[in-house]
């Protein structure tokens, strides 16, 4: 089985990823001009926009390490230079509350994907990947930057031990380790979804806080995106 882009259109060279399909749609027509899908095969809808004077490319990835891995690197091979992962979050320890907005300044990867693609084995310490720097630094002011867990089941299913971090996922790790293996510079932005047991963010919250950091992402975007590695 494969699991490989094969876009309607072309990329731009700057994308926002995301995992959910529907937020995918919501963030093209909240942050592009004249959106046009680029990818439906497998339910992972990609578009493609207007974003003040540049392109901007929208993809979904699913949930989980692997397919955002797969996915990063498809992205990278078509020509996209930066990436920002715009996904969601459960909290852990009670400091962050469904609704709050998080910078991911580390992730540590207790993931299969990122282990593998570390080339570490189970038995091996879990990996920590930091994002561009630069980029990261350019979304500053959307929330506090934290470092987050990611593992591969969430925590309804597979709730401890608990890790260390305030913020724990499925995907960030692994999404960070695949687009520094492809030379592409990646940050990420996190929304809080789950608190204490009952607190949950409904998806229309997601999207609208999300949608509210289009200036920022726009100042992120503004410079010129680095050229492909040789």
């Amino acid at each position: 089985m494969t699991l490989r882009l094969e876009p309607l259109a072309t990329v731009a060279s700057d994308a926002v990823v995301v995992g959910d399909p529907r937020r995918a749609f919501a963030l093209a027509q909240a942050f592009t001009r004249d959106p046009r899908m680029t990818h439906i095969a497998r339910g992972l809808w990609g578009y493609l926009g207007r974003f003040g004077e540049r392109s901007l490319t929208i993809q979904s990835t699913g949930a989980g390490g692997g397919p955002a891995a797969a996915i990063v690197t498809d992205l990278a091979e078509l020509g996209v230079r930066r990436m920002v992962r715009m996904g969601t979050c459960g909290a852990v320890g009670g400091e962050l509350g469904p609704g709050a907005v998080c910078v991911v300044g580390a992730a540590l990867g207790e993931d299969g994907a990122s282990r593998s693609l570390s080339g570490l084995s189970t038995a091996d310490p879990p990996v920590q990947v930091e994002p561009d720097r630069a980029l990261t630094d350019a979304f500053g002011e959307a929330g506090p930057e934290v470092e987050v867990t990611s593992r591969d089941l969430t925590g309804r299913i597979d709730p401890g031990p608990p890790p260390e971090t305030p913020i724990r996922d499925l995907q960030t790790a692994a999404f960070l380790t695949a687009a520094r293996s492809a030379g592409v510079q990646a940050a990420a932005i996190l929304v809080v979804v789950e608190g204490s047991p009952g607190e949950i963010l409904p998806e229309s919250g997601v999207e609208s806080r999300l949608a509210g950091l289009e200036p920022i992402l726009g100042t992120a975007f503004a410079a010129r995106p680095p050229k492909p590695q040789p």
